[in-house]
């Protein structure tokens, strides 16, 4: 950014205007979808699951250091990004959900709960590997979404942290 500018060269927006929001959809640190961008994918899978009678599955992910306090540091995400974008399918999303405790979210588009426990299983193992080094550990809460029923990704994200905290995987819309 020039010094002194006033406007943003690339995008034409006030710089001092607080109404102004960043234009930013990826993760600087991560390379991943942000939430302010990953929450609106959520919600278009959901419905495309509904419109097309198709399960999703979501995958809620959490980074800890082993003393079971909240990780932001930047070698873990790093780390653990790397892991998420080489374990997953071309068709699944992850993106950050928030950094403090570090929290990803993966949404699997058409994967029923025995495919997405499937992924939740192999992502683990991927993923601890890759974390060995940097002293980190994960966690992961499963929710699977019926098709028969219209749910918002609030309520979705919120049964993956449920799952997370019970370690009982939820299915929505039985």
């Amino acid at each position: 950014m020039p010094s002194g500018a006033t406007f943003c060269p690339g995008c034409g927006i006030r710089l001092d205007d607080p109404e102004s929001l960043p234009l930013h959809v990826v993760d600087r640190t991560t390379k991943l979808f942000n939430e302010r961008f990953i929450r609106p994918i959520l919600e278009d899978e959901l419905a495309r699951g509904n419109r097309y009678n198709r399960w999703l599955g979501v995958l809620l992910v959490e980074l800890r250091t082993q003393s079971d306090y909240g990780s932001g540091n930047s070698d873990g995400l790093k780390a653990m990004a790397a892991a998420l974008i080489g374990a997953l399918r071309d068709v699944d999303t992850p993106g950050l959900l928030k950094r403090m405790p570090a929290q990803f979210v993966v949404i699997l588009p058409e994967a029923d709960m025995s495919a997405t426990a499937h992924t939740a299983n192999r992502l683990l193992a991927i993923v601890s590997e890759a974390l060995r080094p940097v002293d980190l550990k994960v966690s992961i809460g499963l929710c699977c979404v019926n098709p028969a029923k219209r749910f918002r990704a609030g309520g979705v994200i919120e049964a993956a942290a449920r799952s997370l905290r019970t370690g009982r995987p939820e299915v929505m819309g039985r």
